[in-house]
């Protein structure tokens, strides 16, 4: 045990958190002590009394142990809702990863199949293209031929 004398007015000790009171001599814990002056709250004092510190550890009682186990178990059904929760939201991750997977690849089905009907629209329009041209010129071959008959009746 070590005397101090308090240089600071805010200091606090013991279970209670009492103040000490600046300028008062007290008698504490040697480590407690070297901390307090150290940190340069107190010094150590020449004084041969001081009032005696006591800090006092509070051990529960009987009760608070049931109480506690009480709470244990409703911490551990918590903990197991919790686990259950987060097992479900995964599950519900990967269902949904794979329905994303499968949308994905029916747009790119989907996208395969358009490039498809696009290309065969293409060979259409020019085939189309190429029919009506060779009934445009033989429609044009047939009127001019009409014409010089008519020229030839006359």
């Amino acid at each position: 045990m070590a005397l101090v004398k308090v240089l600071v007015a805010n200091l606090f000790a013991g279970a209670s958190l009492q103040k000490l009171e600046a300028g008062q001599v007290y008698d504490v814990d040697d480590s407690i002590a070297e901390k307090w002056i150290e940190q340069g709250k107190v010094e150590k004092s020449t004084e041969k009394k001081g009032e005696k510190l006591v800090f006092e550890v509070a051990t529960p009682s009987a009760p608070v142990a049931s109480a506690a186990s009480d709470l244990q178990l409703k911490l551990n059904d918590a903990l197991e809702q919790l686990k259950q929760a987060q097992s479900d939201a995964d599950a519900k991750d990967k269902e949904n990863a794979d329905a994303l997977e499968q949308l994905k690849q029916a747009q790119s089905d989907a996208d395969a199949k358009d490039k498809e009907n696009a290309d065969a629209l293409e060979q259409l329009k020019q085939a189309h293209a190429t029919e009506l041209e060779s009934a445009n010129k033989r429609a044009e071959e047939a009127e001019a031929a009409l014409a010089e008959a008519i020229k030839k009746a006359k």
